[in-house]
């Protein structure tokens, strides 16, 4: 009995080093469109947070973890807002206890970044789509700002038609532009 629970242990060990492993990702959405993004939107903006913080907070019946953004509005690309805003997207930790949720935005302090928001709910606004909502913005030749897709990003079904394609690489004067005319 003993060598067979042996040979049994060495057959996975062996069995095991043979395989690659990949990450997985449990997440998927479907790609929403430059105009589903704009339609459900109150606002779209260019912001840059300046705070944040978490806790808990009750969706329906359950408690998760959010985090709350204050972010200082750069530019109002559809809708119009005021100098700042506070964003919330959900997990973050509180204590001990941390809460990932795959898919959503994340917003790193001090890093701009172009936001489509939901109307504000009790002085609160979330990000439209989760991280199909989000796109940070990353500094090119001649100081041009450019879109790219959110680190958090899902895998997305239907992504050829996706907002995240469409805008993605884009300069922020393009993204402003493809925008309007999506209204």
């Amino acid at each position: 009995m003993l060598a067979t629970r042996r040979r049994f242990l060495a057959s996975l060990l062996v069995l095991g080093a043979g395989l690659e492993t990949a990450p997985a990702r449990a997440t998927l959405a479907r790609g929403l469109t430059v105009r589903e993004l704009v339609l459900h939107s109150a606002r779209g903006v260019v912001v840059t947070p300046l705070e944040a913080r978490c806790e808990w907070a009750t969706f329906g019946r359950s408690e998760v973890i959010v985090t709350e953004s204050r972010v200082r509005v750069e530019e109002a690309l559809l809708g119009d807002a005021p100098a700042e805003l506070l964003v919330r997207v959900l997990g973050g930790s509180v204590g001990e206890v941390g809460m990932r949720v795959d898919g959503q935005a994340e917003l790193p302090l001090a890093k701009p970044c172009v936001l489509f928001l939901t109307a504000p709910e009790r002085e609160r606004a979330f990000v439209v789509g989760a991280a199909q909502g989000h796109y940070p913005l990353t500094v090119a030749e001649h100081a041009i700002q450019r879109l790219r897709a959110s680190p958090r990003l899902p895998r997305l079904v239907q992504a050829d038609g996706s907002a995240v394609r469409a805008l993605s690489g884009l300069t922020l004067g393009e993204a402003r532009d493809l925008v309007r005319r999506a209204r």
